[in-house]
């Protein structure tokens, strides 16, 4: 994965992170913001909220760090994540990469994804 990652395209949820127990950033690409933290009407209209459905991704990743964690020591780590849309339930296979914040800043952060989108962004780098 690349050390460059555009920020701009993801979503800091470092906040709702830490109230979970993680102490390094958190980041979702804006396409799992948009499309799956960001509640459509039926949603709303059932109570979830933003922050509800970001901490049910957290609390997700969380579990199957703990498993990955005992038997693997791979920066990726894949998992589902159910979540409501149009009032079906759904699973979405996500992942998470732990890497450097940025291109020389080695502090380490974690960066939710598609596998899609994973695969998208190391295709493109130069040594993949």
């Amino acid at each position: 994965m690349s050390k460059d990652k555009p920020r701009s395209k993801q979503k800091n949820i470092s906040d709702i992170a830490k109230e979970a127990g993680l102490l390094i950033p958190v980041f979702v690409t804006s396409s799992i913001w948009d499309n799956w933290i960001t509640p459509d009407q039926k949603s709303i209209e059932e109570g979830e909220n933003e922050k509800s459905r970001a901490t049910d991704l957290i609390n997700g990743f969380l579990y199957y760090m703990r498993v990955h964690r005992q038997t693997s020591k791979s920066n990726l780590i894949y998992f589902p994540v159910k979540f409501k849309k149009d009032g079906k339930e759904e699973d979405l296979p996500l992942m998470s990469y732990l890497g450097p914040l940025e291109e020389g800043d080695n502090r380490p952060c974690i960066t939710i994804m598609t596998p899609e989108e994973y695969e998208s962004e190391t295709s493109q780098e130069p040594n993949a």
